[in-house]
């Protein structure tokens, strides 16, 4: 489920509402399961995504770029697993600023600002 992001009203009134995800995807090496992947979140019509286990390397992290239009910050791991991955919808004014990843690929932080108003968006990959 995606819930509104909160805003003061002034500020609410220029950035909207924007929607957020966050999905376990247990791997998206495999063309045809990224191709369903992307095609369902795009479905959701979600404005932030954040996904974990991603399974991908870091070489690897064009196969997303690939096929969506809009920005991708990605952690990873060296092996194929872990990995999160954030990912914003073409439309969404977010300026980057900072970016800080986990060498074992299971966080990822970047902050930024949304119409001057200052984010920060954090995906967190804990096993059970």
């Amino acid at each position: 489920k995606t819930k509104p992001l909160k805003m003061q009203d002034d500020k609410q009134k220029k950035l909207g509402r924007i929607s957020f995800c966050s999905w376990n995807i247990r791997g998206v090496n495999e063309r045809i399961k990224r191709g369903k992947i992307l095609a369902q979140l795009k479905l959701y019509n979600t404005d932030i995504i954040f996904l974990q286990e991603t399974h991908l390397k870091s070489q690897d992290q064009d196969r997303l770029r690939a096929n969506w239009i809009g920005q991708i910050f990605h952690s990873s791991y060296t092996s194929k697993s872990r990995g999160t991955s954030i990912i914003i919808r073409k439309g969404i004014p977010f300026k980057p600023k900072s970016t800080l990843t986990d060498k074992e690929g299971r966080y990822l932080i970047v902050t930024g600002e949304i119409h001057a108003t200052p984010i920060a968006l954090v995906n967190i990959y804990a096993p059970n």
